[in-house]
Formats: structure tokens, sequence, C-alpha cells
């Protein structure tokens, strides 16, 4: 799954990309970041696709500003120098705790919160349940390798009734072109979330699992979830990317 923006999108080619002939921290008395237009600029000459440059603030590194952009619906984050002349893509790494700061700042941005109402909408999309407890929406593809990891994580919490797991298929038909027919097979023929763990694949066909899947991708998108595996936890905060069961526990108890 493609979880963070890629910058690839953009056309950047580089690491470190220079703008002008300064060095990095000529000026240091300056402490003011670059204007939102003055970085649109900066970008324009860098890409030839549209970007929008939503806010440009200070980073957690000194001499660093944080430059927030979207496109194609998503955010991401890169970062400028104070003066305006350099670029810089990569991620922030805090070191003491080896937590991925530019990582996580993506996945605020991008952050989506359901509403009870859409809950309850995207509850007709629901393949099958299992478990018992606090409840969880898995948004999942049959034939993602980061979906098999979240699975797998999920399903002793199933057995040992500490979560109950309402899964939503959302194949991702350009990266898995058979996910379509496995995810409708499993509706299909009543299989359940213990199947999907261990990897079965039908090939029955059926209008209520075509209904399912194409309506719930449909659904999905409307949302603004682009990718799997997706967590949907009961005070309707979502996040993309495979939790450890820890964090998962912790979430469904918000």
């Amino acid at each position: 799954m493609r979880k963070f923006f890629s910058f690839k999108e953009l056309g950047f080619l580089l690491v470190i990309v220079l703008l002008g002939g300064s060095p990095l921290y000529a000026s240091k008395e300056k402490t003011d970041c670059p204007g939102v237009k003055t970085v649109s600029g900066l970008l324009h000459q860098l890409s030839s696709q549209e970007v929008q440059v939503l806010s440009v603030r200070p980073s957690p590194v000194k001499g660093l500003c944080e430059v927030v952009v979207q496109q194609n619906g998503r955010k991401g984050v890169t970062y400028v120098d104070l003066t305006g002349k350099f670029l810089v893509l990569g991620r922030l790494i805090e070191i003491s705790t080896k937590k991925d700061l530019t990582g996580a700042r993506i996945q605020e941005l991008n952050k989506i919160v359901l509403s009870p109402e859409k809950i309850k909408e995207l509850r007709k999309y629901v393949a099958f349940s299992a478990g018992q407890g606090p409840e969880i929406f898995l948004i999942t593809d049959p034939d993602c390798p980061f979906c098999r990891k979240a699975e797998d994580i999920l399903w002793p919490l199933v057995q040992k009734k500490k979560i109950r797991v309402n899964v939503v298929f959302f194949p991702l038909d350009r990266l898995h072109p058979e996910a379509h027919r496995k995810a409708v097979a499993l509706i299909c023929e009543k299989k359940g979330f213990e199947d999907l763990v261990a990897g079965y694949s039908g090939n029955a066909t059926c209008p209520e699992g075509e209904n399912k899947v194409t309506q719930g991708q449909k659904f999905l998108l409307s949302l603004g979830i682009r990718g799997t595996p997706t967590y949907i936890f009961p005070s309707g905060e979502t996040h993309s990317g495979v939790l450890p069961a820890e964090r998962l526990l912790e979430m469904v108890k918000k």
C-alpha cells in the first residue's frame, strides 16, 4: 500500500535541490519562513504537475520550514530552508525516540474521522464479521501483502474475543487484478474472516457480492480512503497502515 505522499509524482529527482547560490544557513539572522506564494513559485519551477501549497511553517528542525502540499486530494510534506533557496526531500526522524516525524505529520494531515451516519452507511458493505467486543472496520484487499499482516495481527484478538472485526473489501484493481474476483467469491460462498486469513481463493459470483464490492469501493473513495489496510475505529477515526495489537486495543477504547 502507498501510505504516504509520493514526491516522485511531482517530478522531483534530487534529495536536495539547489535553487540559488547561497549556503543553507547563510542568513543566520533570518527566522521567518518563506510565504506560501514564494514556495508555490519554487515548486512550480520543479514540476509541471499541479501542486497546491497549503501552508508553510517552522519545522521541528531549526532552519527548516515545513511545507504542506496537496495533489490529487492527498496531502504531503516537504521542507525548504529559511532563505527559500533549498528544497529538502525526505523524512525527519527523531533519533532519541526513533519516531518518524514526517510520517506522523502526513498521517495527521490525511486523517479522516467518519460521522455516525457514514459508519451506518458503511455497514451496508460489510462482507462478514468475526469476534466479540469493541468493533473495528477493516478495509482490506485479498491480495494486499500489508493487509495480510494486519489480518494476522487481528485474528488472535478475534479468537480471544477482545475485538470484533467487520471486513469491508476494497480491491486495489490496478495493483491486484485478481483481488476483485476473490473478494466477490468470499461473499458469495458465505466465507468468513478465518477463510480470508487462510488465503481462500474462489470463483463464485452473485449479485450481492458484486454489489458489496463495487459499491463499497465507490463509497470508500467518496470518504477519501485510497489504500489498504485501513482501520475505522468506534470513534470514527481512521488509520491507514498496519498497527500492532497493543495500539489496536488502545484505539478501540477511545
